[in-house]
């Protein structure tokens, strides 16, 4: 019977291509067969071809020969380029300069920041016109640079303001007596008080010693006075002179008197600072 041929014929070389490529390519040839002889059955005509067995045979064989389908190639998102790195600013000085823990005198010193140093500024205090700086040999410690003496470069733009330290708290002083008194000095007048008693004159003087002193403490609660190793007077604070008014009678041999002035307070008491005394006009 006749058939679609044209059909046929696609449909065998689709077969027969698929299947020559999926052949080893080493394997011998049927013995006693050639390449142009052909198997056929007495009650089928030897171009008739199941269709289905055909059909299949191709899907097959079409499958097998794209079954590795291509791998798709990754696609590689790049990420943002490294950052620029940033370059701190850098001070030096032309006058040596102190760095204390806050910005100013109040502050403990941390060190001195001589000539020639250098060192990263890493935040500034404008108010007072501060650098705060890591310090050399600090191992990334910082201190605050008075900013009057120094030079930076570099882009400051961006620094952070500093916010000062608590202060460190004042020490009280401990209680301790008074300074003694400086500059002891005597002035004297005398006015001759000589009378007569009787048949018999009394020779006399009478001296005025005026003490005088420079208050050298401010914790004082008064001053002793002293004549000849005896305590003479008190004066209260802050003052800074006594005078001592007395008679002298006939006075033969030299006479000379040992004044002294000494501070004082509930603590105790300065040293005594003398003077002596053996004229007066």
């Amino acid at each position: 019977m006749k058939g679609p041929k044209p059909l046929y014929v696609v449909l065998l070389v689709l077969v027969a291509a698929a299947l020559a490529c999926n052949l080893p390519a080493n394997v011998p040839a049927t013995p006693g067969a050639t390449a142009t002889q052909e198997v056929t059955t007495p009650d089928q005509p030897s171009d008739a071809i199941d269709i289905d067995v055909a059909l299949t045979m191709a899907v097959q064989t079409l499958a097998a020969a794209t079954q590795t389908a291509a791998i798709p190639t990754e696609t590689i998102t790049p990420g943002p380029p490294p950052p620029t790195p940033v370059v701190a600013p850098t001070v030096s000085v032309n006058t040596d300069t102190n760095c204390r823990t806050g910005p100013g005198i109040s502050y403990d010193l941390v060190m001195v920041f001589k000539v020639g140093m250098s060192a990263n500024v890493v935040g500034q205090y404008t108010p007072d016109n501060y650098w705060i700086i890591q310090y050399p040999g600090g191992n990334g410690a910082t201190c605050w640079l008075w900013g009057a003496y120094a030079t930076v470069l570099g882009n400051v733009v961006g620094l952070p303001e500093g916010v000062p330290p608590a202060l460190p708290p004042t020490a009280t002083p401990a209680p301790q007596a008074p300074n003694p008194p400086k500059g002891v000095h005597t002035a004297c007048t005398s006015v001759n008080k000589s009378h007569k008693v009787g048949d018999i004159w009394i020779i006399s003087w009478e001296w005025t010693v005026k003490l005088s002193w420079k208050d050298e403490s401010n914790n004082e609660e008064g001053f002793s006075v002293y004549k000849d190793g005896n305590l003479l007077a008190t004066v209260g604070p802050n003052q800074t002179s006594y005078t001592d008014v007395f008679n002298t009678f006939l006075i033969i041999d030299p006479v000379t008197y040992v004044y002294g002035v000494q501070s004082y307070n509930d603590y105790g008491a300065s040293v005594i600072k003398d003077i002596e005394l053996s004229t007066c006009d």
